[in-house]
């Protein structure tokens, strides 16, 4: 569509020249046919229905409703004669209207594709803004929330960017508080002598001081768990009786395990030997020679 062919639509005047006057019903005989009308109705207030004329108040009753009757169609003919002029006016408008409607669209999807494509530059631009803020604060920018409402023509650029660097913000103060919780929670892990994969895992779902009572509640139940049966293996070990280079059960008298003999010589601290000492006798070992 040409500039020259835009000029003219705009001088497009949409007041048309039309005559018209009010419609026109030449009643002449509406008093003398009102006076008639009036007439009966005072003969029907005075008339009586008895028993006596009972037929001839029916066939009263039946003129009255064929009058009516034909009274309503010659008012329906006369009106529908005057309003014709009315119907076919509107459907002359009708037609130029919907003309006039096509027009609009036709003009309207050729704005709305350039409105599109200008929609598109102002994301591919926001997009850029949006790569080049996060390779500063080294993020990644799919961590950012893009909001539909960027996009749009009347949205203000300081307000977009207020916007990202707010976001920026809040996920560099989220990183860093992640990282000091994975931080706490690798140290703790050390202390307490488990992997800490897992419980670093758990961040992501629940909160630090959770996953640290969590793990101090996991190492105390391993701890139980391997006091009771260090317990329950010293105790069997006790229980059992040697004979010859074999342990048995002197209740069932079933071998258990092989008598193993080793001779050594250890080297360390007081504390280290210490150490050995309590792990032998924690663990049900039969030494000698063996200074604490």
């Amino acid at each position: 569509m040409n500039n020259q062919v835009k000029n003219k639509l705009i001088e497009f005047n949409p007041d048309f020249p039309v005559n018209y006057a009010p419609a026109q019903i030449d009643f002449k005989g509406f008093e003398d046919f009102q006076a008639q009308v009036h007439q009966i109705h005072a003969q029907a207030e005075e008339y009586g229905v008895t028993p006596d004329n009972l037929k001839e108040a029916k066939a009263i009753r039946a003129k009255l409703n064929s009058a009516k009757k034909k009274i309503n169609q010659r008012k329906i003919e006369i009106v529908k004669h005057v309003e014709q002029p009315v119907k076919d006016f509107k459907d002359k408008i009708k037609l130029l209207l919907n003309e006039v409607d096509e027009s609009s669209e036709l003009v309207d999807s050729q704005i709305k594709e350039y409105e599109e494509l200008a929609r598109k530059k102002r994301r591919e631009d926001n997009l850029k803004h949006i790569k080049a803020m996060c390779e500063l604060a080294n993020i990644d920018p799919d961590k950012i929330e893009y909001q539909p409402s960027w996009d749009n023509k009347t949205y203000s650029k300081n307000k977009f960017e207020n916007e990202v660097d707010q976001q920026i913000a809040l996920i560099k103060e989220r990183q860093s508080q992640i990282a000091e919780a994975i931080t706490t929670v690798t140290q703790r892990a050390d202390k307490l002598g488990l992997p800490s994969e897992h419980w670093v895992h758990e961040l992501k779902t629940r909160s630090l001081p959770d996953v640290l009572n969590e793990m101090d509640q996991y190492k105390e139940d391993l701890t139980s768990i391997s006091k009771q049966q260090q317990k329950t293996k010293v105790q069997e070990a006790e229980s059992l009786k040697q004979v010859g280079d074999r342990y048995i059960d002197p209740d069932t008298g079933e071998v258990k395990d092989k008598v193993i003999t080793l001779k050594l010589e250890v080297k360390g601290t007081s504390w280290q030997m210490n150490q050995l000492h309590s792990f032998l006798k924690d663990n049900g070992i039969q030494y000698r020679g063996l200074e604490g």
